[in-house]
């Protein structure tokens, strides 16, 4: 029987992406035999407003944690705030209605909250 270990990155500033992403990356490199590993990241706030203009670096590590399995959610709330449409995002990132509720919703479901 397997082990499911369920990381839930919180991004809240723009200027933390990077740290983010990396943290997801670094947790997914650590797999054991007998595990199953899970990343979702939530951003919200002004994060959402590097979504759209972040630079090469970053968005090959965000490709590359979607291509190891991760997955990142974009607040629909933060998105309207700053005036971005859905359509303006690139097809890494889903989205979640309220990203608030969203962090509540995964720890009762087990996730692990980290916030870097």
């Amino acid at each position: 029987m397997s082990k499911e270990l369920k990381l839930l990155i919180h991004v809240a500033q723009k200027e933390r992406w990077d740290i983010a992403v990396k943290n997801g990356l670094n947790f997914l490199k650590t797999k054991k035999p007998d595990e199953e590993l899970r990343v979702r990241l939530i951003a919200n706030g002004d994060s959402v407003t590097r979504c759209t203009k972040c630079d090469r670096d970053l968005f090959d590590n965000i490709k590359q944690l979607v291509l190891d399995g991760g997955e990142i959610f974009l607040c629909e709330n933060s998105l309207k705030a700053f005036d971005i449409p859905k359509t303006r995002l690139p097809e890494v990132f889903k989205t979640v209605p309220a990203a608030i509720r969203a962090l509540v919703d995964h720890q009762l479901e087990g996730w692990i909250y980290v916030r870097p």
